[in-house]
């Protein structure tokens, strides 16, 4: 939360490979994936318990990597825990010009930097399903996150199911008028989720300015709620008609602080007392 466009060519030609290569296999496939920008991840789990691991980035005006990790996988009895046992990474460089094949490499999965995560939990809510895993790392946010949290977030200002961030999910259903159940979540990350809605005020607003450069400033918002009424440093906060948010990142007992960079920001609009909430209905 504190949350490169993909050439349609590169995305295009490895999908249809990869699909192509599934299908002559003629087994069953399960896919988890998320899609960011000029970023994502694809998991298959294979009938026959293999898996493929999928991993791409690509720059603005071309370049970037894919990696494919291949293995074997189990799913607990219970269906609630999946496990992967990666053997083999194959990594493809792309150069900037799009006319000069990508480099391949094969190489065991024993290299740290290409390791990925190996064990993860299933959430179900009606037919979708989340492969959350509590590995701890730096993604496009700049604090370490797990998915976790990054699932806590999109939950508690109401994006899911409708949209999913940076974790694994197996979608059928966008329109679930049903609650998730809080209960699967083990208790060591269940302070991140909430249970309902935060309501809070603006009580102060200050302009902090870098310097005398256009638009090098933000504002530094004082909100009259804090630790005692559940805020923390992963939330964001937003009006009504959803055209302020606030990022919160600090909290006190009884009050907490956030910032925007929005440059046109007006204080006439949304002054003191203005009101904002981690989800509207």
């Amino acid at each position: 939360m504190k949350y490169i466009i993909v050439f349609s060519f590169f995305i295009f030609s490895c999908t249809t490979k990869s699909s192509s290569k599934l299908e002559k296999q003629n087994i069953d496939t399960l896919k988890y994936s998320y899609k960011g920008f000029n970023n994502g991840k694809n998991l298959f789990l294979l009938s026959n318990g293999k898996f493929i691991n999928e991993e791409y980035l690509f720059g603005c005006t071309g370049g970037g990597e894919r990696k494919k990790v291949y293995g074997t996988y189990k799913i607990d009895s219970s269906k609630t825990y999946l496990t992967l046992n990666p053997t083999l990474v194959e990594l493809a460089e792309y150069p900037i010009e799009r006319e000069t094949k990508p480099i391949i490499k094969k190489i065991k999965h024993n290299i740290d930097s290409l390791k990925i995560k190996t064990n993860y939990q299933i959430l179900k809510w009606k037919k979708n399903r989340y492969l959350l895993s509590d590995f701890f790392h730096i993604g496009w946010s700049l604090e370490e996150e797990n998915d976790y949290i990054r699932f806590a977030n999109y939950l508690n200002s109401g994006r899911e199911p409708e949209s999913s961030g940076m974790y694994l999910v197996n979608k059928f259903e966008d329109s679930i008028t049903s609650n998730f159940d809080l209960n699967q979540i083990p208790k060591k990350w269940k302070k991140f989720f909430l249970k309902k809605p935060i309501s809070a005020k603006i009580k102060a607003i200050k302009k902090i300015i870098y310097s005398k450069e256009e638009n090098d400033f933000h504002w530094l918002f004082e909100l009259d709620k804090g630790e005692n009424d559940l805020i923390n440093n992963r939330l964001t906060l937003k009006t009504k008609d959803g055209n302020l948010f606030i990022e919160i990142d600090s909290v006190l007992k009884d009050k907490s602080f956030g910032r925007t960079y929005i440059p046109d920001f007006s204080s006439k609009k949304y002054p003191v007392g203005t009101e904002l909430r981690t989800k509207w209905k």
